[in-house]
């Protein structure tokens, strides 16, 4: 048996102007990239374990007959997201700017001589986590958007070069 006293005041039903709310989810991968323009060690070949934090901002689902019911958006449902458009690209990938010829010329060495397929991944820009951001932030937005309609906003995405290090991408505003 409950005691009342232990029970939570229940929730205001939300408004016709439904208030907001913001959820997270974090995937990590391995890559490896290089900043061929950096005055220092980041000019060199090297690798992350990365993780990545997107955000979307959006009204909780008040209709009982759905089974997102309570929810902004399934969690699982925006890790599928980010697990084909991020993950699956990026992870144990190279990321090279299209522009960096030496490293492209590097990793081309041996492919045919020794049927190798590496996953080597072009950016048009240079693969700072600052890029990085902007580049997950391009590929999940259309999903987000067709999947969701009005009812979810991507907020943010955050990308994590170490534990240390992390860049902010909120969108053009």
């Amino acid at each position: 048996m409950f005691r009342d006293s232990f029970s939570p005041p229940p929730l205001k039903k939300v408004s016709k102007m439904k208030e907001k709310i913001e959820i997270s989810k974090e995937i990590e991968f391995d890559a490896g990239h290089r900043v061929s323009t950096h005055a220092s060690k980041c000019k060199n070949p090297h690798g992350h374990r990365y993780k990545i934090r997107v955000t979307c901002r959006g009204s909780i689902i008040d209709d009982a007959s759905r089974p997102d019911h309570g929810m902004l958006i399934d969690f699982g449902n925006l890790k599928n997201i980010m697990n084909e458009k991020i993950h699956d690209v990026l992870d144990h990938g190279f990321i090279v700017w299209k522009k960096d010829f030496p490293m492209r010329d590097a990793l081309s060495v041996g492919q045919n001589d020794y049927d190798l397929v590496w996953n080597v991944i072009l950016f048009d820009t240079m693969p700072t986590a600052e890029n990085i951001a902007v580049w997950a932030w391009q590929q999940i937005q259309n999903d987000i958007r067709d999947q969701f309609g009005d009812d979810l906003e991507l907020s943010e995405v955050a990308v994590w070069e170490t534990p240390t290090s992390v860049a902010y991408y909120r969108g053009e505003h």
